[in-house]
């Protein structure tokens, strides 16, 4: 079977208050790919026998600190790791690729509201001099919401569409939505005639939405350690359920964390320099290695 569309399952982490990133990630592949990955996902939440659980939440099985917590608390050491690891490998056992990018949010604290706006969605007419489309500058989540629309949109072959799941948080869902509209017609975007249709399901109704909430989440707690540390990490230092999560990434642009160098030099590159603040030190943006 020729592969005719692809499917791409997004989620989000970080966009609690004090968080230190805000992070979209997820997974994209073939149809057929998904339709093989779904009911064995399914068959090992079943086979874990925990009558609570009906779907994956990375946030439920987790605290902070990495224990597990409620019921999950209760399980063996050796139950929790070989559930993980089940769920590990059947997303690594098919071809559905990760993608993901970050934001610092002390780079984006930095910025002026012109700089936000741009970055969540808003277009700049110079003539006129004014805001020609709606932003959302109070929002980090915008700016990673794009990026991982465009990537395999970016990478798939010209005859394919690619079709989004999301999983949005409510306050996120309209602009969202709005934002999705405008990248199809925008003409800098050179693979919007890829991009196909934006869905949000419930995550217990789709389960690629819960592999990209491991994803997600694992993303995240590497971000905290990567903004703390102020220097690249290796790939083989990250925990092993994140290398195990990434073990079909197809290049490494596709898993960024934006700091304020790398917003600078990339993201705001096409922003008018009067409506942009400081520019000095900028460097590329680091990468998840």
């Amino acid at each position: 079977m020729v592969a005719t569309a692809l499917e791409s399952y997004m989620d989000e982490s970080g966009i609690q208050d004090g968080a230190h990133a805000c992070v979209v990630a997820g997974y994209w592949g073939s149809e057929k790919q998904w339709r093989k990955f779904e009911p064995r996902w399914r068959k090992i939440i079943r086979d874990a026998d925990e009558p609570t659980l009906k779907e994956f939440h990375s946030n439920s099985f987790w605290r902070s600190d990495s224990t597990r917590k409620g019921v999950f608390a209760k399980w063996s050491n050796d139950k929790a790791e070989h559930f993980i690891n089940d769920l590990l490998a059947c997303i690594g056992d098919y071809r559905l690729y990760p993608a993901g990018f970050a934001l610092d949010v002390s780079a984006w604290d930095k910025l002026n509201k012109n700089e936000r706006m741009f970055l969540t969605g808003g277009r700049y007419d110079g003539k006129n001099e004014r805001w020609v489309t709606p932003s959302a500058p109070n929002q980090t989540y915008y700016l990673p919401f794009q990026f991982c629309v465009v990537a395999p949109a970016s990478t798939c072959k010209p005859h394919l569409k690619v079709h989004y799941f999301f999983d949005l948080n409510k306050q996120f869902k309209n602009h969202a939505t709005d934002l999705f509209k405008h990248l199809k017609k925008d003409e800098t975007v050179q693979c919007r005639d890829r991009m196909g249709e934006l869905a949000l399901p419930t995550s217990e109704a789709a389960p690629g939405l819960q592999a990209a909430d491991l994803l997600a989440y694992q993303s995240y707690q590497f971000c905290k350690i990567r903004i703390a540390r102020s220097e690249p990490i290796r790939m083989g230092e990250l925990n092993p359920i994140l290398q195990a999560a990434l073990k079909n990434m197809r290049d490494d642009g596709d898993f960024r964390l934006f700091d304020e160098k790398g917003i600078r030099t990339e993201a705001l590159k096409n922003l008018p320099s009067n409506l942009r603040s400081d520019q000095t030190n900028v460097a590329c943006a680091a990468k998840y290695q």
